[in-house]
């Protein structure tokens, strides 16, 4: 059989197994012509423990986005030697960062690193990086991350 006619099948399956959940919330099933009148509420309510639930549900979600997005590098990459000192091959985004000279982190060419700090564009096409604190150090790089040098690209 075609690969095309198994997803049709599979998903015409997930369809109506879908559709049939979805229905057992209703007392009557269409066209039997039972079903049970309006909708009343519980009478004392629905309490809050359901509120209280969402609440720290949420507070979860946002305390673990916080920490995801808070707690990354700001760059991964090769230490290398440049004409202006030291420079990072950022991984991620594939620029040179010079590193610069108030960076609070001290650097060799050759280390892999994890670097929080502050990005800036000092002149259009450079750009420079002041590193605030190592993150992790993967030790020697690659030779082929580290075997270039940064001269005047980037």
């Amino acid at each position: 059989m075609p690969n095309w006619i198994n997803q049709f099948t599979s998903i015409m399956l997930l369809a109506a197994v879908s559709c049939i959940s979805a229905m057992a919330q209703y007392t009557g099933m269409p066209g039997t012509g039972t079903t049970s009148g309006t909708y009343t509420a519980p009478k004392g309510g629905y309490g809050s423990g359901a509120a209280i639930g969402i609440g720290l549900g949420a507070a979860a979600g946002a305390g673990v986005a916080y920490w995801a997005l808070h707690n990354r590098p700001s760059v991964i990459g090769c230490v290398q030697r440049s004409d202006q000192g030291n420079a990072i091959f950022n991984e991620k985004d594939g620029k040179l960062y010079h590193l610069l000279p108030e960076s609070e982190v001290t650097l060799k060419p050759g280390e892999r690193v994890a670097l929080k700090g502050k990005k800036t564009e000092d002149q259009p096409g450079k750009y420079a990086f002041a590193a605030r604190k190592m993150v992790k150090d993967y030790g020697a790089c690659e030779s082929g991350k580290a075997g270039a040098t940064a001269g005047g690209a980037n």
